[in-house]
């Protein structure tokens, strides 16, 4: 899932840097501090949960707009995910990509 969403976003003109888990996204967040952030719900070393609120507690990243994918069923996943403005949760089958280029779209606009 990764690959695709890099390899999809790269191929609209994106700057795509990945990151492997939710530790590492905390750390390159705050180095490159992107225009968005798209992170699994569930994904090892500090879920996106976790890492989510860390980036929240940061001056540097606390503003950059998250977008979940989860492939928890949606009603687990609406009580695992953090809520707020510039956040949106998406099911992993629902956005392969029509919904989930719509939320990049509205959240930063087209790639420059």
């Amino acid at each position: 899932m990764l690959q695709l969403l890099v390899e999809h976003y790269r191929k609209l003109g994106y700057e795509v840097h990945p990151a492997p888990d939710g530790l590492q996204l905390g750390i390159m967040a705050c180095n490159l501090r992107p225009y968005l952030i798209i992170s699994d719900l569930v994904m090892p070393a500090a879920g996106g949960d976790r890492a989510f609120i860390r980036l929240r507690s940061s001056t540097l990243t606390r503003d950059i707009p998250v977008i979940f994918l989860t492939g928890v069923p949606m009603d687990k996943a609406r009580e695992m995910a953090p809520r707020g403005p510039k956040v949106v949760l998406l099911h992993k089958m629902d956005s392969m990509f029509g919904k989930l280029d719509a939320a990049v779209l509205s959240l930063i606009g087209p790639a420059v």
